[in-house]
């Protein structure tokens, strides 16, 4: 039987079993769920694209990551791993790789724009020269031959010359499709889920393998299920050959409240106050297997009702919701500074105050200075108030980040060597590097 034709019968009866055992999170589509699906079990898919909402569009850092996933499969060879980035605005293996193997360039001056949205004729100018990368035999347009399947939308003239070709190939091969029947909207960003579903097509057309993965199972909570307890656990089928496991919890709104790794367990523990109660999340499992594949769980729903936690910091605020911040923040006391640590088992100073916040369902910038410049309100030294994030550095940029406690002391992840403790901010060494303080919740 033909390996495509296989994979769509395999993708109905996918898609009724999931549609009966899930209500869907947030962030997948109907429409994405059997594409999804399929590009786990052939592990095209990545941490960084499924830990984000997959709704909201990609950048051009993830995409190279599903690209160079995609190479790997086709080809099943690993791609080279280049010494030296080529790039002075990223250090990703994936973007160097993708451009050491042609798939992608840089946006001049020796820079790459990582975070920049990846355009839809972007998006398809990278799937064909990875397809070229791979050496599989496909039909490359020369911007003429097939050019009605571009011509048919009414914004055909807006695609650029050097994209045309790539563009109307994957037309042809219905690795891409207009937004709508008239349009294609060749300068319009592209969501994760539709990348994945791109990439997902473009390996069942051109991939003559039956590899694939099996992908893990959430046990508990049942999907739907109301939970009541402050501490509940997440189980999960083992996974053959697996060196690790993600947990990834998103809320209501598609935002990743709680992220953490496991290893030689197939379960976790969600302790009480890591995530809001009375509200509606989903579960995913990752497990990365030895061959440095990922592959993800479809996800679970649940509603956490659990009364909410005691109080288990020092410190008190009159809101109720600074004083989550607080108690959540507090459970941490203790733990090592480690530099570009994101989890309870080590975090740097702003890894520390993100992680905080979104167990809040609070979503603020990674880096120090962007959470500075980033969603809240300024306020100043006299009006800081217990959950406020204090900030400190030079010239106006941040390079140090703490949650402000009360009585003029602050949490944070100081340095190396260091733990997360309660410091002064009055001290001279503070109060001669403070910039300002900010308010992130209402």
């Amino acid at each position: 039987m033909n390996r495509l034709i296989k994979k769509i019968i395999l993708s109905v009866i996918s898609l009724s079993a999931v549609i009966g055992t899930s209500a869907m999170a947030a962030d997948l589509s109907g429409w994405a769920v059997s594409d999804y699906q399929q590009a786990n079990e052939a592990g095209l898919v990545s941490y960084s694209v499924v830990s984000n909402n997959l709704k909201d569009n990609i950048t051009r850092e993830e995409f190279c990551e599903l690209a160079v996933n995609l190479y790997e499969k086709l080809t099943g060879e690993d791609m080279i791993e280049p010494e030296v980035s080529p790039f002075t605005d990223t250090n990703s293996m994936a973007v160097a790789q993708a451009y050491c193997y042609g798939m992608v360039s840089g946006t001049g001056d020796g820079t790459f724009t990582p975070d920049r949205l990846v355009t839809r004729e972007e998006m398809a100018k990278m799937l064909v020269s990875a397809l070229t990368a791979s050496e599989v035999d496909f039909n490359l347009s020369d911007g003429y031959e097939g050019a009605e399947a571009v011509e048919a939308f009414s914004d055909a003239d807006e695609v650029s010359s050097w994209a045309k070709p790539a563009v109307i190939t994957m037309l042809n091969y219905s690795l891409m499709n207009g937004v709508d029947e008239s349009t294609f909207q060749p300068l319009g960003s592209t969501t994760r889920e539709q990348a994945i579903s791109s990439i997902n097509r473009s390996y069942n057309t051109f991939s003559d393998s039956d590899y694939s993965l099996a992908l893990p199972e959430i046990t508990l909570p049942e999907s739907g299920a109301e939970i009541e307890e402050g501490n509940f656990t997440v189980s999960w089928t083992p996974i053959d050959g697996a060196i690790a496991y993600h947990v990834i919890i998103k809320d209501s709104n598609a935002n990743s409240v709680l992220l953490s790794d496991v290893y030689d367990a197939t379960s976790y523990e969600v302790q009480a106050g890591s995530i809001a109660t009375d509200n509606d999340y989903s579960i995913t499992i990752g497990a990365v297997v030895g061959d440095g594949s990922e592959v993800y769980s479809m996800p679970v729903d649940f509603r956490y009702n659990a009364k909410a936690p005691v109080t288990n910091s020092e410190y008190l605020a009159s809101n109720p919701q600074a004083q989550s911040l607080l108690d959540e923040a507090a459970k941490y006391l203790g733990v090592p500074y480690v530099w570009g640590g994101s989890t309870p088992a080590g975090f740097d100073c702003s890894g520390f105050t993100q992680y905080v916040c979104r167990a809040n369902g609070i979503t603020i910038p990674r880096v120090a200075d962007d959470q500075l410049h980033g969603p809240g309100t300024y306020v100043t030294r006299d009006q800081l108030q217990p959950g406020d994030l204090v900030f400190f550095g030079s010239g106006g940029y941040a390079t140090h980040v703490g949650m402000y406690v009360g009585d003029g002391m602050m949490i944070h992840a100081p340095s190396t060597g260091k733990v997360i403790q309660y410091t002064s901010i009055d001290s001279s060494y503070y109060t001669s590097r403070f910039l300002g303080g900010k308010r992130v919740i209402g």
